[in-house]
């Protein structure tokens, strides 16, 4: 028998909080800095040139012809729709995911339709995509949850057939790999975030990569207002231009993408052999031909066979000094903003079934293999201690 958790009195497995991320910056502080007053100095400190070389390097990784930078994926989603010129009708999107893809839908004056998720993968199910689609839509926004790529063989497909557009939400997905192709290059145009969560960094901002030379004109033209530079606006834009700060920050941290998403395959791969031996404790499948970023490491927590829910996990957790989040929750179909799509479990089991039960682990590149068994061990002893723990929590 393991020592008894903290919830329980006994010591935390970690003295200091371990955070659920941690961007990669350490190492690289001093040559940032001198980027960033290099920036100063030049007095051009939005979109010049840091913002240039950073858009080349990004189609370079990613393998497109464009790359166009924005103040945040949101921003980079909302310009890129609005690029596609679609005037009304159905945008197609996941219950499960962040806010900030439907939002970016709604400010677009278009009407969200809600599709299930895969409860393997915890992508857009093509399935209920296809049921879901209708003479009205006119673009599928699929979502690579987690950094996992999403099917793009099959989403590509429908798409075609149904004669509709592609925007595929990368916000988690830079870095990542589907059949040996980066992720960047699929649909009409793919959409990164770069803030302090994710794989790759800026620290704020949004990247665009496209083939498209029209599609990413008009982003281009979109975050500066929607004007070329005149003042005299070709669409109604917004202010959504990178800092030159940002781009220098990311150039930096560009060239150890690579590394960083194979230490995070490697730490998932510790979290996912140690974990499976635990009751009630499961993952989110990333299929053979495809590689994850790992923006977060999630498990399903079983309640009946773990012996405590998710948000009793949670909390036992947090007294370790163990900091988790329950990624997506609420999704799409509960949150309070869109009460137009708001249903019933019944109506998204799978999106209901993963939201209700999804808790997201420690994931950084710089997470120790120590810290990653400090977690397992403190999972571990909760679940040996579960039936004294239920009596603590529901006094």
């Amino acid at each position: 028998m393991l020592e008894k958790p903290a919830i329980l009195g006994g010591f935390p497995v970690f003295k200091d909080t371990v955070p659920i991320v941690k961007p990669p910056i350490g190492p690289y502080i001093k040559r940032i800095l001198a980027d960033f007053e290099c920036v100063l100095e030049s007095g051009m400190i939005t979109n010049f040139e840091y913002v240039g070389k950073l858009e080349k390097a990004v189609a370079a990784y990613v393998g497109v012809d464009n790359c166009v930078a924005t103040a945040s994926c949101t921003s980079g989603l909302m310009l890129t729709i609005k690029a596609l010129n679609v005037k009304d009708g159905e945008v197609v999107i996941p219950s499960f995911t962040f806010p900030a893809t439907a939002h970016a839908v709604y400010w677009n004056n278009l009407k969200i339709k809600l599709a299930d998720c895969n409860p393997e993968t915890f992508n857009l199910d093509t399935v209920d995509l296809q049921e879901k689609i209708t003479t009205k839509c006119r673009v599928i926004i699929p979502v690579n949850i987690f950094g996992n790529p999403c099917n793009v063989d099959e989403i590509i497909e429908v798409a075609k057939d149904r004669h509709v557009k592609v925007v595929f939400d990368s916000a988690h997905a830079f870095g990542a790999q589907y059949r040996g192709a980066k992720v960047g290059q699929f649909g009409d145009a793919e959409v990164f975030s770069g803030s302090p969560t994710k794989a790759f960094t800026t620290v704020e901002g949004g990247l665009v990569t496209t083939n498209s030379t029209e599609i990413a004109r008009k982003v281009e033209i979109g975050r500066n207002y929607g004007h070329h530079g005149d003042y005299n606006c070709e669409t109604a834009g917004l202010s959504a231009r990178m800092s030159e700060l940002h781009a220098a920050l990311g150039l930096n941290l560009l060239p150890k993408v690579s590394s960083d998403i194979r230490r995070r395959n490697e730490i998932a791969e510790r979290y996912r052999r140690q974990l499976s031996k635990l009751p009630g404790i499961g993952f989110q499948e990333v299929t053979s031909n495809c590689t994850s970023t790992y923006k977060d490491f999630a498990i399903l927590v079983d309640a009946k066979a773990f012996g405590l829910n998710r948000d009793e996990l949670a909390v036992c957790l947090q007294r370790e000094n163990i900091t988790t989040k329950k990624y997506f929750y609420p999704p799409l179909h509960m949150q309070n903003c869109y009460p137009e799509l708001r249903a019933d479990d019944k109506a998204f089991p799978n999106t209901s079934a993963i939201a209700n039960n999804v808790l997201c682990l420690p994931m950084f590149s710089e997470l120790t293999s120590e810290q990653v068994n400090g977690v397992v061990e403190a999972i571990t002893r909760i679940q040996e201690h579960v039936k004294e723990i239920k009596v603590v929590l529901r006094r």
